[in-house]
């Protein structure tokens, strides 16, 4: 730490990620913006890829955000793959020097490839990345170099910062056995929000025509990037059990994605594309929350997921999938229902039994708020944040 730091000059960190995109670490490095003591610390993002959905957002809350709109090659254009991280570096350790940055923290794998290793040139007081997903590789056919390519890099990568932030435990888990991370370097902070915000939100009907639904519809909300992991296809596949066993059913899919054309024609093949309705990336989710009665995390892979503690904040019923980032916030049958993952069936019976249970799925809810509100504070975040910066 440099001498004008000690004598009491605003730490400066900047915050670097592959998009500004609706998405849970997104949402978090809002948050981040908002929350983070503006008497101790400058905060600064540098998004790498075109999408800026939610950069007026971040700037709203009084912080500069550089964008470099570089979309990302394929490694199998060697040249432009190459070129495309050099000049990510080197323009990440020029705002390094511009702005006399002393930490820099990465979120996501492309900011983590450029971003530590510039924070590293640059010699930052602090390198840090936080891993949002448990799902460390994306979905390949085993023996894919790429996954060999990506696990080599990132373990000499991990090895070059000073910490590497787990937002779960499972997330902590996978980094010590899929890139033989030390445990020492591990630090587990998990996801916080601003509870009372969303709790405040009031159920509004004029919102209703914004989701393509009408009023008396019953609603049931997933939101999250229409990926894979996410699980959307067996929520999809859930509805014709549901609709017919209960009527004037809604299902809110607020999330955009590689999947949406096929999630879209898996919808029209079971003849429930009347009641499915596709909203993309939507900046409204507190308001869609606000109106929902069951709130769907279908995953089959999850961190700490941001949606997930929005809709405890706003005392939602939930019904979710049985797997480790889930069951680290969720109690089944306390403040939940839990289900295997990857089966419709089940989801489908759980969600009809919190429709049909009015009065179980409150208690649910109203316990979710309690929990989230304890535990999940993004206060709390930042406090255990700021102890990593210095």
């Amino acid at each position: 730490m440099t001498v004008d730091k000690m004598l009491g000059s605003k730490r400066i960190i900047l915050h670097v990620i592959d998009a500004l995109n609706v998405g849970g670490a997104q949402e978090l490095l809002v948050l981040l913006a908002e929350k983070t003591p503006k008497s101790a610390y400058q905060t600064l993002v540098c998004v790498i890829q075109p999408d800026t959905t939610i950069k007026a957002r971040i700037e709203s809350k009084g912080v500069m955000v550089h964008c470099f709109n570089r979309p990302r090659p394929s490694i199998y254009h060697p040249y432009d793959f190459i070129l495309y991280f050099y000049k990510n570096v080197r323009d990440i350790i020029a705002l390094c020097r511009q702005h006399k940055v002393d930490v820099v923290h990465c979120h996501l794998s492309d900011a983590e490839f450029t971003g530590i290793p510039a924070g590293w040139l640059y010699r930052a007081d602090r390198v840090i990345s936080t891993v949002h997903y448990p799902a460390l590789l994306p979905e390949r056919k085993a023996g894919d170099f790429r996954n060999y390519f990506r696990i080599g890099v990132t373990r000499i990568l991990y090895h070059l910062t000073d910490s590497v932030v787990a937002v779960s435990d499972d997330v902590a888990e996978q980094l010590k056995s899929v890139f033989h991370l030390a445990p020492s370097k591990i630090q587990i902070i998990i996801n916080g929000i601003d509870v009372e915000a969303i709790h405040g939100t009031l159920a509004n009907p004029e919102w209703l025509p914004s989701v393509d639904a009408l009023p008396g519809q019953r609603l049931i909300t997933a939101v999250g990037r229409l990926m894979p992991p996410k699980g959307h296809r067996y929520l999809v596949e859930a509805m014709p059990y549901l609709t017919r066993r209960l009527g004037n059913l809604k299902l809110l899919l607020a999330g955009d994605g590689d999947l949406r054309e096929s999630l879209e024609q898996q919808s029209q093949s079971l003849g429930v594309q009347d009641v499915v309705s596709f909203l993309g990336s939507r900046n409204d989710v507190r308001e869609i929350l606000a109106l929902t009665e069951v709130f769907v995390l279908p995953s089959t892979s999850e961190g700490t997921s941001m949606a997930l503690l929005e809709a405890m904040a706003a005392g939602k019923p939930i019904v979710a999938t049985d797997i480790p980032g889930n069951r680290a916030v969720l109690k089944h049958e306390y403040n939940c229902l839990l289900v295997p993952p990857g089966n419709p069936e089940k989801l489908a019976e759980a969600i009809a039994f919190l429709l049909n249970h009015p009065l179980i799925a409150a208690d649910y809810g109203k316990n979710a708020y309690g929990d989230v509100y304890m535990q999940f504070n993004i206060e709390q975040t930042v406090t255990k944040l700021t102890a990593i910066w210095g």
